[in-house]
Order: structure tokens, then C-alpha cells, then sequence
């Protein structure tokens, strides 16, 4: 089983603190901490181990959120995101020197949430580009798991099948053939994880189980068989199935 990434919480509006709370928790990330202002915040990066900080830019309205910013660079060498409900030029300059590796802006939704942290780890193993408000951010076709203090990145379409395993998702890697663990439930990772480019490429054959279509071989007596095994595909998903596969007769 992969590590948690574990991701601080450092803003001062308890309604934004708790909704990104619940959206992390429910993408399979680990909340390390919460902090509502700047001395708080100082003593929780000092004392818990993270490996990101959501970050209020205009933290206890002062900006002090910027701060922050430049002690997570400088002195944590931490990636960090930038939360902001402002567009106010001067500011957004001032928060772009800081280094951020990402940034989201209020209001958000669980999606564009998930991207700005998959972006920040990204851009942080690969300096230079910084994603800007969720809007104008591109969809990128990737993730990152956890392995120990490395990240792997996984292409979406490298994922073979994604299999339910309570509150985990486990898929296999083609490009590696190894199989990794997401703690996101199977449903939750359909319905919001995937792309939205490539949910149309992605179908559940059973309770417990999805596959990519693009890797489907041969589809016999209630089997699907892929070059990386085969499954079954029960009553009550077969209709979507074919709806997907293209068949010439």
C-alpha cells in the first residue's frame, strides 16, 4: 500500500477550511493539519510532517498568507498552493514571486481541487510553469502516487483496470505492469479523479471493478480478456459495455 500524501490547511475562513478538509479526505489524502492564522500556521509547519500546504493567500486580511508562501520555498522547501478569491493585479504579482506551485481560486469544486494538488507536485518536481486559476488551467491526463519521499506519476492512459478494495482503488500501471493503491473508493475515482477527456474511455464491468477500453482484446462468454488477464463482466453492466466497444459484423 502506497503512502498518504499529507497536505496542511492553512486558512482563515472555517466554511473554506472544513469544505477542503472533506473534499481531501475523500480524494485519499491525508489533512496533516489545520490553521487559521499566521503564528499558528508557523507552529504547524515546524511540527508536523507534510508534504504540501493549501495556503490563503489574503490569510487573517493581511496578505500574510504570502509570507507563508516564502518560508515554504526558502526554508521548508515545501510545494505549496495559493488559495485566492481575489484578482487584484498587485497581489496576484506578489503571490506569483513567492514560488507557488500551483494555484485555485475561490469558489472551487472538488475536481479543480484535485487537479491544483496533482499540478503543484508536478510543477514542483518540474519548476518553471506555476497552473493558474482553475478556469484557465488545463485538464491534465495524469496523478501521482505516493512511494515513500518519491511521487510516482501515472498517464491515465496507462491504467489497464481500477479495482475496488473497500476504501482503496487499486490499479494496474501498463507501463511499469505493477499495481498501485489509491485510498479513493472505486466510485468516487470515476466519477471525479478521471479526466473528464477520458471518462468515456473507462467502463465498469462489475461491482468491483472497471477497465479501459482501449485494452480490451477479445470480449467471450461473459469475459473480457485484456494482454494483462481477464474479467468478468456481470449482469447489469454488459449494456454499457457494448455501448462503448465498437463492433463490426
Amino acid at each position: 500500500m502506497q503512502d498518504e500524501i499529507r497536505i496542511l490547511i492553512i486558512e482563515d475562513e472555517d466554511i473554506w477550511a472544513k469544505s477542503i478538509e472533506l473534499h481531501l479526505n475523500d480524494f485519499g489524502y491525508k489533512v496533516a493539519g489545520m490553521a487559521s492564522n499566521f503564528e499558528d500556521a508557523i507552529a504547524l509547519m515546524n511540527k508536523r510532517e507534510f508534504d504540501l500546504a493549501l495556503l490563503d493567500i489574503g490569510l487573517n486580511d493581511r496578505n500574510s498568507g504570502i509570507e507563508l508562501g516564502r518560508m515554504l520555498k526558502n526554508m521548508y522547501n515545501k510545494p505549496f498552493i495559493f488559495i485566492t478569491a481575489t484578482a487584484e493585479s498587485t497581489a496576484i504579482k506578489n503571490a506569483i514571486e513567492a514560488g507557488p506551485s500551483a494555484f485555485l481560486t475561490k469558489p472551487f469544486n472538488p475536481t479543480t481541487l484535485f487537479v491544483a494538488v496533482q499540478n503543484a507536485i508536478n510543477n514542483f518536481n518540474a519548476p518553471g510553469v506555476v497552473s493558474v486559476a482553475p478556469a484557465m488551467a488545463k485538464e491534465d491526463a495524469f496523478f501521482f502516487v505516493k512511494l515513500g519521499d518519491k511521487y510516482k506519476k501515472t498517464n491515465w492512459t496507462d491504467v489497464v483496470f481500477l479495482r475496488s478494495d473497500k476504501n482503496y482503488t487499486t490499479f494496474l500501471n501498463a507501463a511499469d505492469k505493477r499495481e498501485y493503491s489509491i485510498r479513493c473508493t472505486l466510485v468516487k475515482t470515476l466519477k471525479s479523479l478521471i479526466p473528464e477527456s477520458l471518462k468515456n474511455k473507462f467502463v465498469q464491468i462489475n461491482r468491483s471493478e472497471a477497465i479501459q477500453v482501449s485494452f480490451i482484446q477479445e470480449i467471450a462468454n461473459e469475459e473480457v480478456r485484456t494482454l494483462f488477464g481477464t474479467f468478468t463482466v456481470t449482469e447489469g453492466y454488459t449494456r454499457d459495455l457494448k455501448n462503448l466497444i465498437q463492433v463490426i459484423t
